[in-house]
């Protein structure tokens, strides 16, 4: 028996997920909860990791806990670890022919109307029973990621590097890979001839508005994120977390929309709507997806990114 053979039977690797799961998260009772174990089954297990690294690893701070040195040195040859593991123990290699895998994947509405048609179109031929559920992002999405909720998170660039500065640790864990930009458009009733004569910035702001929020606590929005950063107000008439409804309302009103490209042109062409430039120089979309680094070499994960890639190209490029 070598060293490496005796070193392996003298540890208990159902201890590894569950030292994952404390650092990520220093809370024991969430970490039970992701761990569907009680808490004090937590609590026995880090007691014996406490013994085996010699550390106490999670120190009472406050009314919370925080790691120690010897804990975030972990982190990463543990992440390493338990995605060689994950590889080694996988199934037969995975295939979309015959597999009926489940995949969640949280985004905006506005791309699920862009890419679930194509991708329904693509996976009936390649990849007939399985099922990809798209549920709309929301603010604990990254936190649904980590969980292991939800596989992959499909976002503005922008939006995924504010909630990095917010939380550094993520930069870690956190694989980010573009999948292509868009301007955003104006989009105006039909008749509305102020709008098609052209509307100054000051003009455009002085008008009503419908516009994306995402939820209480954030509002994810490249739109809301200029004007705040310019000092600029704009009223709106109506906030939605619904990226598809913005192009319904600006048909029935007065309102302006502000929108994607792709999702003006998928409306305009069955609206009575009109399409002209951003009245101001709002940054262009940047989508990217968002998925956990220690997965990247998981053949089924290596799959949906590329279907995800098929579907966004061409409505992005058109």
């Amino acid at each position: 028996m070598d060293d490496l053979e005796r070193r392996l039977r003298a540890t208990n690797l159902n201890l590894l997920p569950i030292l994952r799961a404390v650092l990520k998260d220093p809370n024991l009772t969430r970490a039970a909860k992701t761990l569907n174990i009680t808490q004090s089954g937590v609590s026995n297990s880090l007691r014996q990791l406490r013994a085996h690294f010699g550390d106490e690893l999670l120190v009472r701070e406050g009314r919370g806990l925080r790691l120690t040195e010897k804990a975030k040195q972990l982190i990463e040859p543990l992440e390493a670890a338990l995605s060689a593991l994950a590889q080694v123990m996988a199934a037969a290699e995975f295939d979309p022919a015959t597999s009926t895998r489940q995949f969640r994947v949280a985004t905006a509405d506005y791309v699920m109307a862009m890419t679930a048609p194509e991708m329904a179109a693509q996976m009936s031929r390649e990849a007939p029973r399985v099922t990809v559920q798209m549920l709309t992002a929301r603010g604990r999405s990254a936190g649904d990621l980590r969980a292991g909720d939800i596989d992959m998170i499909i976002a503005p660039r922008q939006v995924i590097d504010a909630l990095i500065y917010q939380a550094p640790a993520l930069v870690r864990e956190l694989a980010l890979e573009p999948l292509g930009s868009e301007p955003f458009v104006c989009l105006a009733r039909e008749d509305d001839d102020a709008f098609a004569a052209g509307l100054t910035a000051e003009a455009y702001l002085a008008r009503p508005h419908a516009s994306f929020h995402l939820d209480l606590g954030a509002h994810a929005s490249l739109e809301h994120a200029y004007l705040i950063e310019h000092g600029a107000t704009q009223f709106n008439r109506i906030l939605t977390s619904d990226f598809n409804v913005l192009p319904l309302i600006a048909a029935r009103s007065d309102c302006l929309v502000l929108a994607p490209r792709s999702l003006a042109r998928l409306f305009a062409s069955s609206l009575p709507l009109q399409i002209g430039p951003s009245p101001l120089p709002v940054p262009d979309l940047e989508l990217t997806m968002v998925f956990e680094t220690r997965r990247k070499a998981e053949p089924e994960l290596a799959w949906l990114r590329d279907l995800v890639k098929r579907c966004v190209a061409a409505p992005l490029a058109s």
